[in-house]
């Protein structure tokens, strides 16, 4: 995988088939599901218990923090990072997100955050994801 030979640490989580939990702190010692029941691993016939199962669905977690910090590790991409607080804007034209609104409020309201330029603001992208239930393929977030 490519991750793990670019040094970054991927964190494997079994999870409930039906999506009800994640086996995960208190729970990874689990063997079904605290809500709905269902078992955590496959079975497999001829296989001896306890033995390498395997997990209905697991979830790969991705920690930001080591992604972050080797950003910050290139000089090259320091300078990407926090280009938002060189770059120039013409007032009244919005061409980054650093030029909304929403950042400039940000900034006024959380003042010991704006001043440090290595501080980082992050979005959510959910690419397909329809709120309130609307599975109308003509809308998508």
């Amino acid at each position: 995988m490519l991750i793990r030979e670019l040094g970054l640490p991927v964190e494997k989580i079994d999870a409930c088939k039906v999506g009800c939990m994640l086996f995960w702190k208190d729970d990874k010692h689990l063997e079904f599901c605290k809500f709905c029941g269902h078992a955590r691993y496959k079975h497999v016939k001829g296989q001896k218990p306890r033995r390498k199962r395997s997990a209905y669905a697991t979830l790969q977690y991705l920690s930001i923090t080591p992604r972050l910090q080797r950003l910050y590790a290139s000089n090259t991409t320091t300078e990407h990072m926090s280009w938002h607080v060189t770059h120039k804007t013409e007032n009244g034209v919005m061409r980054y997100p650093s030029d909304a609104e929403a950042w400039k409020y940000f900034d006024e309201t959380h003042p010991d955050f704006a001043t440090e330029p290595c501080n980082v603001r992050l979005s959510l992208c959910a690419d397909g994801f329809a709120p309130h239930r609307q599975y109308d393929k003509s809308y998508s977030c």
